[in-house]
């Protein structure tokens, strides 16, 4: 049974169809095999506990929404981002939706994989590897970043892409968490998409 089961109708409020609505909103935009709804009906992921603070419902998605759509970066820099994350969290729902975005806006499955192992992926632009790697830096970050470390991404990031990135990162980070506390199901994935392994699990 989920750790966070479907609220009862008679439960429901107006935010709980805004958790709804992003959630479906959220899923238009990626390729149609990616499930977000398990074996039982309940919601996949980040969203199932959310249901749990409907109060955060908008503002979350509101901001989820904003930090995806900048236009500073574009798609495979988005989802290089995302991968460095699940070099270092093990969020195996989120590996396992962004493993089939990723491959969907054009990286391999080669550099999918390459990118979850912590490594940066071969054939990357100079811009894809800068993005990579300062996003796993970001990913890594316990604690103020060292002088050298800011001062080599600023010289081939602008200073509003490294935002960005930060923003994207710590945005997942934050994803991995919630999917993490529900310990919820991951479907097995569609035939013929590709879920990259986990170094967390080897």
């Amino acid at each position: 049974m989920s750790r966070f089961p479907a609220i009862p109708p008679q439960e429901r409020t107006a935010a709980h169809d805004v958790i709804e609505n992003g959630v479906a909103e959220v899923f238009s935009k990626v390729p149609s095999h990616i499930e977000w709804k398990g074996s039982s009906g309940t919601i996949l992921g980040p969203y199932s506990p959310l249901l749990y603070t409907p109060e955060i419902a908008e503002p979350w998605f509101n901001l989820a929404l904003t930090v995806t759509r900048q236009q500073r970066l574009t798609l495979r820099e988005k989802e290089l981002a995302i991968l460095a994350v699940l070099a270092e969290y093990d969020a195996p729902y989120v590996l396992y939706a962004h493993s089939q975005v990723a491959t969907a806006v054009g990286l391999s499955q080669e550099q999918v994989q390459q990118a979850v192992d912590g490594e940066v992926p071969n054939g990357l632009s100079e811009s894809e590897a800068e993005v990579y790697s300062f996003a796993l830096k970001l990913a890594q970050l316990r604690g103020p970043m060292d002088s050298a470390v800011f001062d080599s991404a600023k010289s081939a990031l602008s200073r509003d892409r490294m935002v960005g990135l930060a923003h994207i990162v710590s945005g997942f980070i934050y994803v991995s968490m919630l999917c993490n506390i529900s310990n919820g199901e991951v479907p097995v994935a569609a035939e013929g998409a590709f879920v990259a392994k986990s170094r967390h699990w080897q």
